[in-house]
């Protein structure tokens, strides 16, 4: 189920004479939701019902909203989307409703209306800023979870088979949809092979050393901060510079009161010229002022707190770009693990450190490979020395020539990793033991099963419905896993017998284990 909240603040405004903005924007939602064009839309417009009756008249809503000006909000809008329809829209509502109440300890004032005009039917509810006993009315996250908990019991106990078919479909759709980032991914990756941006027998990093050098990349990051920390010449436009585009022009607050009047008009006769909200309010606060004769006072700048440039201060602690690797890293997953945020500009200059210092670390790592292989390689001066050194081998001149190619040598450097990592994997496997292994590696899944469990305890993020799917596709998970590891011990108390019966076989047929006299 998805939860749409908002909420109109009962705040006043100077610019609209004194008149409370909530009211309006509350009353032109009621006006929304009752005649928003649409086939389920009635000649007099969608019924309004509440807790206790239907077909509310909407001017005694409307009226309950104007009363509720002095209040702190005016009124919470509520969009209520289940995962499916339910038969009873109303009787959905009115449970959710009335649980809400119940878990806020308020006797609610709302109405609601049905929208029935979009593939996904909703229903829209207006809780009134004040209860029925003139308590003010708080919404907040923890109250929106109960709405969601509550949904969802409603639809698992009157639709459950609707439900458990939507949730299959919901968890296929997802699946395609990791399956198809999945696949983008990988044709992005073979794009970038292609490109030579990443080759798949080479450190991805070596390569963005060599297409980009440290020195010349750090000499261009130098060049952006003296450009950075250079002063602008250009000042800050004035507050009555703001202009708006409209009819073809560039009008502003230095137009007569004629002009803006005219303008208006024309706006509203020509629908196609119409310009947006928030150009339309700045234009009527123009005419207003000028009517009233009165031009608004400059925005006060306020003082900004001037912090160190090449400094960062995280929970008492001081970060700059002279840390080391490990210390800047450690900053960035703590700040990924924790709810804790920095500022835009900080968590920008977080990054560009992190990426210098990871550059300054891989430059001139392949030189200093290729120096290292020189070395292991290089050619002994006797025959008698290449005798006593444990592995030695003689390289001839135009081999040596070759491996001062610097490509050659990191070909070479490759192959040698891959002849040490080759010769550390065990090929005799008469000493394996594949139970054990197969019994680890099924311990190791259960184990992880039970951190996803404690990880889906605190997941907030996702939804209830979400979570509780996922639950039922580990507990599945998990009995299959449990199943596995008594098959497994089952087997290994077999193959222990069988063995136990071949030793004795072996041993009756060892003459050196029987006496002189033929007995054991």
């Amino acid at each position: 189920m998805i939860v749409i909240h908002k909420f109109f603040k009962g705040r006043r405004s100077k610019s609209h004479g004194g008149k409370v903005v909530a009211i309006g924007k509350a009353l032109a939602h009621v006006k929304y939701i009752q005649h928003r064009p649409g086939p389920d839309r009635e000649p007099g417009g969608r019924e309004m019902f509440n807790d206790r009756e239907d077909g509310l008249d909407a001017r005694e809503m409307r009226k309950a909203i104007k009363e509720l000006g002095d209040s702190r909000v005016v009124v919470h809008k509520l969009m209520l989307a289940p995962e499916i329809n339910p038969q009873d829209k109303k009787a959905f509502t009115r449970e959710v409703m009335a649980n809400l109440s119940q878990e806020m300890g308020r006797d609610l004032q709302w109405f609601a209306v049905e929208h029935n005009n979009t593939n996904h039917h909703h229903i829209h509810v207006v809780v009134l800023g004040r209860d029925r006993n003139g308590t003010e009315v708080e919404i907040g996250m923890k109250e929106i979870e109960k709405v969601i908990e509550q949904g969802d019991r409603y639809l698992e106990r009157w639709h459950p088979k609707e439900l458990e078919r939507s949730r299959k479909e919901r968890a296929e759709r997802e699946k395609e949809r990791r399956e198809e980032r999945t696949k983008e991914r990988e044709l992005a990756k073979a794009e970038r092979i292609r490109d030579g941006l990443e080759l798949p027998w080479m450190h991805q990093k070596i390569v963005r050393e060599q297409l980009e050098p440290f020195k010349e990349w750090k000499e261009k990051q130098d060049q952006k901060e003296l450009e950075l920390a250079k002063p602008k010449d250009e000042k800050e436009r004035p507050y009555y510079q703001d202009t708006i585009e409209a009819a073809g022009k560039e009008w502003s607050r230095a137009n007569n009161l004629k002009e803006l009047r005219d303008l208006n008009e024309h706006l509203w006769d020509n629908v196609d010229e119409r310009i947006n909200r928030e150009d339309y309010r700045r234009l009527r606060g123009w005419i207003k002022d000028k009517e009233e004769g009165r031009e608004p006072e400059p925005p006060k700048a306020e003082p900004k707190e001037q912090k160190p440039r090449h400094e960062i201060d995280f929970q008492g602690t001081k970060y700059s770009k002279k840390d080391s690797y490990e210390k800047l890293t450690g900053l960035s997953k703590e700040l990924r693990e924790s709810s804790e945020r920095l500022p835009f500009d900080d968590y920008q200059k977080l990054r560009g450190w992190i990426e210098y210092k990871d550059r300054e670390r891989w430059s001139g790592a392949l030189e200093k490979q290729i120096a290292a292989t020189h070395k292991k390689f290089e050619r002994s001066k006797t025959a008698a020395d290449l005798k006593a050194a444990e592995g030695g081998r003689v390289i001839d001149p135009l081999q040596e020539h070759m491996m001062r190619n610097p490509i050659i040598g990191l070909f070479m450097t490759e192959a040698a990793i891959a002849s040490e990592i080759v010769r550390s994997i065990p090929l005799d496997d008469r000493n394996r033991d594949y139970a054990k292994e197969q019994r680890q590696g099924l311990e190791e899944a259960k184990r992880g099963l039970d951190e996803k469990e404690k990880d889906r305890k605190g997941d907030k993020i996702r939804m209830p419905w979400e979570l509780k799917a996922a639950e039922e596709r580990d507990a599945e998970s998990r009995e299959k896993v449990e199943k596995a590891i008594e098959e497994n011990k089952r087997k290994k108390e077999e193959e222990r017998k069988k063995e136990k019966e071949r030793q004795e076989e072996r041993d009756r047929d060892d003459p050196f284990k029987r006496d002189p006299w033929g007995r054991w």
